[in-house]
């Protein structure tokens, strides 16, 4: 007897699972098809669970392979499918759809020689492909742009405009094109390819963009708010573009408009109590944090989810000061507050204020009592994320990091957070990704912007960098936070005529926060035009506006001191000084000039004449102290003034790190090293202290724990281009007997810091390891003319040691 009742997928992989005569490949498939019957049904979580089931009885089933990495793609984890799509390749390479889905997630985060190489391989296999030659175009216009070749933009712009013929439908060719216009400022025909490629591809959120950043160009505001408006309405479920409206109005400082806009938001009926929320953050920052209180008690009385905007109203109760009743009143709403994602909320936000009061320890058991009620809640995961990247336990980071992006694909902070554990273990290319990741995910945000821009420009890749500000402001127009990076990155390729275009753009803004910055773009151009006299009477004037600030004037001072005029810089101080003369800070100001111009007497006793009035002032007292310390006869004096200093401000990280100096120059090297290690402790993100306590641990420390804790420590030195991390990261690779890690690092070290005869005694030592044996000689000869005949320090005995048996081997004279 036939049956033919319907099996469903998940029912026929328990059969198979419990079934005696089925093969690895069967279960594999089973689940194969149980993963494609949860996808159709829309549980896609439980659907990726089903296909890495398929990996663990076949790696090598290709339908599952393809589906995972599609469907991690769509929900927007573009790491994972990009890594799904590599296995593919690797297993399948000649898949041409795989190849294509790689060089557009390459093309699409800039790494065009990855695009370039899966180009090549699939047209290799479909020549005739028309989307992936529009690609390659696509791929030959950004390696263009990026490296500022101009021959090299115009041939691939007629290549897009050629192949466009033929392929009009291929938006990749329009990006081409619209991108080339908008550079070049043809701002109408970059409007009427806009509205062609619109139509192509309604949903591409980029092409409104490039259009609100055209409306932008031309000042027409009221376009660029409508352009917005609609962006909205058009993508209801990017939240980013909710907040780039919003941002909009603010850089205008049209409070009204966000205003009402954020009351009709929070006016839609629904449960959720986001929109609310907003508009009570916006009240407390814009209108005062009485406007907001006083909107939240309307929604307590309402009965509107009243632990939640109790837990609110207690965080302005926080930000007002009222730190002690504010956390009294947190701790009072979780008492009766019932279970749930809610009490979750309140509990993380009460963290933070523990946090911020220095509790760590009740911040940390909060974190923890929310992740045992709900290990997947994105907000205490950032939180232990960040606390384990502070304690260097990376790998831990990176593993939960790892599961709540899996979770959250979209989530730009926790990328952020993933680039931080990456920068710490010192592996640059995996934090660049993130950074790039991170933009995307939020929809080219300002704030992950400029953080991804900042990384390109230390690269020296400013090309890029500008390209990512660009992005953002196609998204922002006006921002201010954008435009000065861009104005400085156009000063930096010393584009003079872009920079004066941004800075005509934040004169425009009028926006007092920018005007110090806003004054330097325009001394640099000037300067950079070779118009000295008119930079400086253009400083001196904004200097002796009405209301000018003290920055104003400094611009001038460092204008002064950064082209040699040390004459004017002194009678500008004495000037600032001759206007308010009981002023410590223009004292101060006036000492420093002084000993910048060889008046190291005058300025010793200013220092002292403001520490009689005011001990705490850190960075007098550490002015005073390098005075001292450069005289080789006032050592004891130096030491004793540092002391005093420390006993009047003892929390100054500044003093305990010239302390730690020179307890490291006496000798006192376990002296030095406590003393870093409580920087370290306070603030292990600074990479100074980081090297600083990474190379004594490593130099004069001989225990097995001492080196793997200044390895863990100096992992984010690895790739530097500065030669004192080079020598850190080096020498401990060498005492681990990775030498040719140690030889990569050292050999630039040794360039970047010639006369340290402790670095190019690292070098030698490196060199005989790797039984180079006539570079060691060479290099231990140079280290001995570089030491006292009478050095006793252990490199000055090792070298000497080193030599010898050199000699006696015959290989050194």
């Amino acid at each position: 007897m036939l049956f033919r009742q319907h099996i469903s997928a998940a029912a026929l992989s328990a059969l198979l699972l419990v079934s005696g005569c089925d093969t690895a490949k069967d279960r594999a498939e089973a689940y194969f098809q149980s993963g494609m019957e949860y996808l159709q049904a829309g549980d896609v979580e439980r659907a990726l669970v089903e296909f890495r089931n398929v990996f663990k009885l076949d790696g090598s089933h290709r339908q599952a392979r393809v589906a995972y990495a599609e469907t991690e793609l769509k929900r927007g984890n573009v790491r994972e499918a990009y890594s799904q799509y590599l296995r593919l390749i690797e297993q399948y390479p000649d898949d041409v759809a795989g190849l294509k889905a790689l060089a557009q997630m390459a093309a699409g985060n800039a790494q065009w020689e990855d695009a370039n190489s899966f180009i090549t391989s699939a047209l290799a296999l479909t020549p005739d492909d028309v989307a992936l030659q529009s690609l390659r175009i696509y791929t030959d216009y950004g390696v263009a742009v990026e490296s500022n070749d101009a021959g090299a933009v115009v041939s691939s712009v007629k290549a897009a405009n050629d192949l466009r013929q033929k392929a009009p439908a291929e938006l990749l060719l329009h990006k081409v094109i619209v991108d080339d216009l908008i550079r070049a400022q043809s701002f109408e025909k970059a409007l009427t390819e806009l509205d062609a490629a619109i139509k192509i591809a309604p949903t591409e959120r980029l092409l409104y963009a490039q259009r609100l950043s055209i409306f932008a160009a031309l000042g027409d505001d009221a376009a660029v708010e409508t352009g917005l408006i609609d962006m909205v309405a058009k993508f209801p479920d990017s939240p980013e573009m909710h907040e780039a409206l919003l941002r909009w109005y603010l850089s205008r400082k049209d409070y009204d408009k966000a205003e009402a806009y954020l009351r009709a938001q929070a006016a839609i009926p629904t449960e959720e109590t986001t929109a609310l929320i907003e508009l009570i953050r916006f009240l407390g920052e814009f209108r005062g944090p009485d406007a907001a209180i006083a909107e939240l008690d309307k929604a307590i009385a309402a009965g509107k989810s009243v632990p939640v905007f109790r837990s609110a109203r207690a965080g302005f109760r926080f930000d007002r000061g009222d730190r002690e009743g504010a956390v009294a009143e947190m701790e009072e709403i979780l008492k009766t507050a019932e279970a749930g994602e809610e009490t979750r909320t309140i509990k993380i936000g009460l963290a933070r204020m523990q946090l911020a009061v220095g509790n760590s320890v009740a911040a940390r058991a909060l974190v923890e009592e929310v992740l045992v009620e709900d290990s997947g809640q994105t907000e205490a995961l950032k939180l232990k994320a960040s606390w384990l990247i502070q304690d260097d336990e990376v790998g831990d980071a990176v593993s939960i990091l790892r599961d709540a992006i899996d979770q959250n694909p979209r989530d730009a902070g926790l990328m952020t957070l993933m680039a931080q554990a990456y920068e710490r273990d010192g592996n640059r290319e995996l934090m660049r990704e993130m950074l790039s990741q991170a933009v995307e995910a939020s929809g080219r945000a300002p704030a992950e912007s400029l953080r991804y821009a900042q990384l390109l420009a230390s690269e020296n890749n400013l090309i890029a960098a500008e390209g990512i500000i660009i992005d953002s402001l196609r998204i922002t127009p006006g921002d201010t936070s954008l435009l000065v990076p861009l104005g400085q990155i156009y000063v930096g390729l010393n584009d003079w005529s872009r920079a004066d275009a941004v800075a005509k753009d934040l004169e425009a803004l009028n926006d007092d926060r920018v005007k110090n910055d806003l004054t330097a773009i325009r001394a640099a151009i000037l300067e950079g035009e070779k118009k000295t006299g008119e930079a400086i009477s253009y400083l001196e004037q904004a200097a002796s506006a009405e209301g000018a600030q003290l920055d104003a004037k400094m611009a001038v001072l460092r204008n002064h001191l950064d082209n040699g005029r040390l004459t004017e810089a002194s009678a500008f101080a004495a000037q600032m000084l001759a206007s308010d003369p009981e002023n410590l800070d223009l004292q101060y100001i006036n000492a420093t000039v002084q000993a910048m111009t060889g008046k190291v007497a005058d300025s010793e006793v200013t220092y002292r004449a403001i520490l009689a009035k005011d001990k705490t002032r850190a960075t007098v007292w550490l002015s005073l102290f390098r005075a001292l310390s450069v005289d080789p006869a006032r050592q004891d004096e130096a030491a004793k003034l540092l002391d005093e200093a420390l006993a009047a401000v003892p929390d100054s990280g500044e003093l305990r790190w010239a302390k730690a100096g020179m307890l490291e120059t006496s000798g006192d090297i376990d002296g030095a090293i406590t003393l870093y290690e409580s920087l370290y402790k306070e603030n292990s993100a600074n990479p100074i202290v980081a090297n600083n306590l990474a190379s004594l641990l490593s130099n004069y420390r001989k225990d097995s724990d001492s080196l793997a804790r200044a390895e863990v420590i100096a992992r984010r030195l690895r790739g530097s281009d500065l030669p004192p991390y080079q020598d850190t990261f080096g020498w401990i690779a060498y005492q681990n007997n990775n030498f040719p890690e140690a030889l990569a690092e050292l050999e630039k070290a040794a360039v970047g810091l010639p006369d340290d005869p402790t670095v190019q005694y690292h070098l030698a030592m490196t060199y005989l390891a790797l039984s180079r044996a006539k570079d060691a000689a060479a290099q231990f000869t140079k280290v001995i003319g570089m030491l006292p005949a009478d050095d006793s320090r252990e490199i000055a005995v090792s070298t000497r040691s080193e030599l010898e048996k050199l000699k006696a081997a015959g290989v050194a004279e």
